[in-house]
């Protein structure tokens, strides 16, 4: 009996160190991104620019050819914004409180309610858990969870085939805050994708 429970277990420590590993996540561009990118190269293969030389000499103690240093910049993910999270790709369409209704009232100070579509890129089929791979984070570190007490329009819940998507809204039960982050994850592997939201009413 007692080897039967260490082998049980020892299947169970690898079936869960098979599963750990790490998440595949990055933006992915709007079609005005790569419009705008495209344009952006066209101008400098095509543009001539004509430098005069200068006569001024360059200070000695200064390298001649020393290159800069370029400033790398961040963009913040925010509504509209599309995120690829293994073959998944989440577009958070918008973002908005509420205070519910008669028999819908929030716990903290109201509902901040997600609207978002899940299109499935891969080949198989996926399964998608609001409340195991969804949260929201204010601007003092509060994380919250997803709520069922508020009626949100659609579910995100379950499967999703190759090829299709799901569109539906999930609430969050949350305190007053000037910025959000809406994270989206998978609670077998690392790595997360997050969404900025601010200016929500």
């Amino acid at each position: 009996m007692k080897k039967l429970s260490l082998g049980l277990g020892a299947i169970t420590l690898a079936t869960v160190l098979v599963a750990c590993g790490e998440s595949n996540v990055s933006q992915v561009e709007t079609e005005n991104e790569v419009n705008a990118a495209e344009n952006v190269n066209e101008t400098a293969t095509n543009g001539e620019v004509n430098e005069e030389p200068s006569n001024e000499e360059e200070p000695a103690n200064e390298p001649a050819n020393e290159p800069e240093e370029e400033e790398v910049v961040e963009e913040t993910v925010t509504v509209g914004d599309t995120m690829n999270f293994d073959g998944l790709e989440i577009t958070l369409n918008d973002a908005y409180t509420s205070q519910g209704g008669d028999f819908e009232e929030p716990s903290n100070d109201h509902f901040l309610v997600l609207d978002m579509t899940i299109a499935n890129t891969t080949d198989e089929a996926a399964n998608v858990s609001t409340f195991l791979q969804m949260s929201v984070q204010d601007d003092e570190s509060f994380t919250h969870d997803p709520t069922i007490m508020l009626e949100a329009a659609g579910s995100l819940d379950g499967e999703i085939g190759p090829g299709r998507d799901n569109r539906g809204e999930v609430a969050f039960d949350v305190n007053a805050s000037e910025t959000y982050e809406f994270i989206f994850e998978n609670p077998f592997t690392s790595g997360q994708a997050i969404w900025t939201i601010e200016g929500v009413e």
